[in-house]
Order: structure tokens, then C-alpha cells, then sequence
């Protein structure tokens, strides 16, 4: 796979480097538009924490290059991604794996039809979703006017026994009344051979502005071996007091507690990534705040007012800054501090955190 990706990584340069006449336009959305096209991003963080004393620090950086080849209504997707990690405390530094992330080909047969192939995520949920790692998909997503329906059949082991196969169907709802999101979901994905769920999930999602504020809304409840239900609401203020405030309250049952979906949703620096492991029928209260001071400059605040589990234990209260500056068109700088302060379960911690990311 590392010579795979590096092979692919040196054709995908010699191609735009040899045949400009080639080069295609790729939108906003990633979209092609005939022939063949190159974009990246490369990014390089650092980050350095104090555990109740104990200090570290590490770095992580990554590079990302996503090809894409049009033709008709055919457009096939590589997506190359090389990360590279290690520790400045430590004398272990750890080399990432050069990783073909995904690749994908999808067909617009029709208007309202259009099915994908190949290894890519079929995650969904905006913040506390599956993650939804598939692989060996078949998808189809057919839009109708007042919504679009996609199922997902992803075989990811075909070896007798150990059989994995999953299940993706996702309906989002275009005209639904004042409801400005609408979107319903549902995950099954059996490993056994038997055909039954070794696990399941079922969301919905919505978003309603009622006047100035901005109600919205997301449950998922977990079947089979994971047993557990979430909800998480959101009031968002933006429009009645002229910059973001959110008010972020979430609740849970069984173990699960992270509102959490990767880099797209990522709420508080400390809490959700370390102290909500293991804790049961949660629940926490936050508020997020943002500011545009002008074109290339935003500011960050998140302040967790109360998280507590069912045995009544004070999870412990944090409070985020963050800002990011956009240094060019294509480059920009982001840094961040949280500061969590302990509760019955968990010590102190810290983190400060900065990023620049360039993008071609």
C-alpha cells in the first residue's frame, strides 16, 4: 500500500505537470468538470498538554491530494493522504503510513439518479452520528423533488463466518415546511453470517428558526450490542444578538456521552476527548461563542457550564479561546487554548493547540 500510494502520488504530479491542457475546473462542492483534475491541502499541527502536572507535547502533520478524472457522466476519485506524527518530549517519533484514503467512481445515470462505487465513509449525523466507516459500497441516491433517498450496501468481508456486510438508508427531506433540516437515518451492520444486527443505529436530525433563534435538534439511538440513546439540542442566537452564540445541551444513556463526528463537530478542547470515556446516562451544558472581527480574522469561546453522570459525580467545568487568521487565500493559521477544571472524576488538564493549513 505505502509503494501503491507514493507510485500514485508521483503520476498524479507528473500528469498535471506534463498535460496542462487537461487541467479541469473543480468547484466548491469537489465537483469535476471534465478531465482531470488536482487539489490538496497540506496541514501541520502542534499541541503540547498538561495532564494534572504531567506535561507533553507532540506535533502531527498531514498531506492530502484528491484526484479526480471526468468524463461524461463518470467521475472517478482518488483521495491520497500521507500523515506523519511523533512526540518532542519523547525519543519516539512515529512515521505514518502513506494511505490511499478513498476512491470512488460515481455514475450520474439520470437526472434524479446517480449511484457510487468504491471505499469511502457513509457516515452521516452532523454531530453525533456513526462515523459510518464502510467499505466496498454500493450506493444509490435517487432526488425527488421534496427529498433524496440514498441506500448504501457496503460488503466489507466476504470470508464464510466472519461475513460483515452494512446497511445505509438516509432520507433527506427537501420541503418540510418550516423546517429548514429535515433528515432521518438508519445504520445495521452484521459480522456474524447469521444476517442479524451486530450493531444499529437510527438518527434524525432537524433544524427549525423560529423568528431570530435557530432551534435544531439531533437523536441517535444505538440497537444490538451497543444499547444507548443521545440527544443533543442547540439554540442558536446569531441573528438575535448580531454574532454566533450557541447553547449546547446533550444527554445520554448507557456509555454514551461524545457528541463527536470528527473535524467537521468538535466541541471543547479537553472534555469530550478525555474525560467522557466510561460514563453513563450524561449530561452536559455548554456555550459556544464566535466573532468575526473582519475579512481575515474570527475569534472563539466555549465555556462547559455542567456535565454530570448518573451517579450524581460533577464531571468538571472547562473554558476554550480559540482564533484563526487567514493569511492568504489558500493558507491559514488557527490556535486555541482549554483549560478543564476537575470534578469528582477527573484532574486538571490543559491544552493549547495551533494549526496551519495551505491549500492548493
Amino acid at each position: 500500500m505505502k509503494k501503491l500510494s507514493i507510485i500514485l502520488l508521483a503520476l498524479a504530479f507528473a500528469l498535471v505537470m506534463t498535460v496542462p491542457a487537461l487541467a479541469i475546473h473543480i468547484g466548491d462542492d469537489g465537483t469535476a468538470e471534465g478531465g482531470l483534475g488536482i487539489t490538496g491541502t497540506y496541514k501541520i499541527d502542534g499541541q503540547s498538554n498538561d495532564d494534572d502536572g504531567t506535561k507533553s507535547a507532540a506535533y502531527d502533520d498531514d498531506f492530502e491530494v484528491v484526484l479526480k478524472f471526468a468524463t461524461g457522466p463518470v467521475v472517478a476519485t482518488i483521495d491520497l493522504e500521507i500523515s506523519d506524527d511523533g512526540s518532542y518530549d519523547g525519543k519516539d517519533i512515529t512515521r505514518g503510513a502513506d494511505i490511499v484514503d478513498n476512491y470512488y467512481v460515481t455514475y450520474q445515470a439520470m437526472d434524479a439518479l446517480m449511484f457510487k462505487f468504491g471505499e469511502y465513509s457513509c457516515a452521516f449525523g452532523r454531530a453525533i452520528g456513526t462515523d459510518g466507516a464502510c467499505a466496498h459500497n454500493i450506493q444509490a441516491t435517487y432526488s425527488l423533488d421534496a427529498a433524496d433517498i440514498t441506500l448504501i450496501l457496503s460488503k466489507e468481508d466476504e470470508l464464510g463466518e466472519d461475513d460483515d456486510d452494512a446497511m445505509v438508508i438516509k432520507v433527506d427531506v427537501k420541503e418540510a415546511g418550516p423546517f429548514t433540516t429535515l433528515s432521518l437515518a438508519s445504520y445495521t451492520d452484521a459480522n456474524d453470517g447469521s444476517g442479524d444486527p451486530e450493531s444499529s443505529y437510527t438518527g434524525l436530525d432537524v433544524a427549525l428558526p423560529i423568528g431570530p433563534v435557530a432551534f435544531a435538534m439531533e437523536y441517535g439511538a444505538n440497537g444490538s450490542d451497543n444499547e444507548g440513546n443521545f440527544m443533543l439540542f442547540e439554540i442558536g442566537l446569531e441573528e438575535l444578538i448580531g454574532f454566533d452564540v450557541t447553547i449546547n445541551y446533550f444527554m445520554s444513556s448507557d456509555d454514551y456521552l461524545a457528541p463527536y463526528s470528527g473535524d467537521d463537530y468538535a466541541p471543547l478542547g479537553v472534555f469530550f476527548d478525555e474525560v467522557n470515556d466510561g460514563q453513563t446516562d450524561a449530561t452536559a451544558l455548554w456555550v459556544d461563542f464566535g466573532y468575526g472581527v473582519n475579512d481575515n480574522l474570527s475569534v472563539s469561546a466555549a465555556v462547559l457550564a455542567m456535565a454530570e453522570n448518573d451517579a450524581g459525580d460533577d464531571l468538571g467545568t472547562e473554558f476554550d479561546v480559540g482564533m484563526k487568521y487567514k493569511l492568504a487565500d489558500n493558507v491559514t493559521y488557527q490556535a486555541s487554548y482549554a483549560s478543564f477544571t476537575e470534578g469528582d472524576v477527573e484532574p486538571d488538564r490543559s491544552e493549547l493547540f495551533h494549526r496551519l493549513t495551505l491549500k492548493f
